[in-house]
């Protein structure tokens, strides 16, 4: 999805909630015969529990939903069928495993058999290489996010990130590794602490790392929330609140991790 679009969200006055997750790797793991579909959709399943248990407006995927681009049309189109129905809206950014070049899964380039998939879902999938950004008007949020084309030292997933807006809530997406030490600089998709406080962002949602970290900088809350399961994960996402009181004032973002369960009896029960 390219440039600006506006979009809506039902209100909550005073209160955006957003499950903020990543590296879901649909297509990694093929279910055990009789419980589970033959490519696992357990975690999409768990992701949308969790949004109905706590009341998430937004649902953010920060890059790998998909863990190739060898996928069956049939399983993608599950995957962004199930997706679709979450009570949420529904944000995806690519990562490094399912990466928007001329293979992508995520088929928005008009001869790619994955296209109708994609854009059909109702899912909001932003494919602009140069960043794009949302306004949910309802909830008085901005959300920016870049896709990513090639996952090298070069690309950089928070370039571009426009200047903060005059008012409401702003959150930045990017996939990418977060640079410690200057050893870390041959890395590819590098985010860099001054790259994170630059966004002026309420709170910038990465992915890329399969463990929960905080990699907050300054005023600037950011996290890594874990990948929600497989191997290695930690079966947890963050829950992103962002609360304006009374009187207008916006409280700096809280960030818990939320458990992600799967079905107790596999997915192939759930259509």
């Amino acid at each position: 999805m390219k440039g600006t679009v506006e979009t809506g969200l039902a209100a909550r006055a005073h209160t955006l909630r957003v499950l903020h997750t990543s590296d879901v790797h649909i297509g990694h793991v093929r279910g055990p015969h009789g419980t589970h579909r033959d490519v696992c959709q357990c975690p999409i399943h768990a992701l949308a529990d969790a949004v109905a248990q706590h009341e998430a407006d937004v649902l953010l995927i920060a890059g790998d939903l998909f863990d190739h681009a060898r996928l069956r049309r049939t399983d993608v189109a599950h995957t962004m069928e199930l997706l679709g129905r979450v009570d949420a809206s529904v944000v995806v950014i690519p990562g490094n495993h399912d990466v928007h070049d001329e293979r992508s899964v995520w088929g928005t380039h008009a001869d790619h058999e994955h296209r109708l998939e994609v854009t059909g879902s109702g899912v909001i999938f932003l494919d602009d290489p140069e960043g794009a950004t949302l306004h949910f008007g309802d909830h008085d949020l901005t959300l920016w996010g870049r896709a990513m084309e090639s996952h090298d030292v070069d690309y950089r997933p928070l370039a571009g990130v426009p200047p903060r807006p005059a008012d409401g809530w702003f959150i930045a997406a990017g996939h990418g590794h977060f640079l410690r030490t200057a050893d870390d600089e041959h890395r590819s998709s590098p985010i860099t602490a001054s790259e994170i406080e630059a966004t002026g962002a309420d709170y910038v949602a990465l992915g890329h790392w399969h463990v929960t970290t905080d990699v907050s900088v300054g005023e600037v809350t950011a996290w890594y929330p874990g990948a929600p399961m497989g191997m290695p994960s930690n079966g947890t996402a963050s829950l992103v609140t962002l609360e304006r009181r009374a009187d207008g004032v916006r409280q700096r973002a809280a960030v818990s991790q939320v458990a992600v369960a799967p079905p107790a009896d596999g997915c192939a029960q759930r259509s």
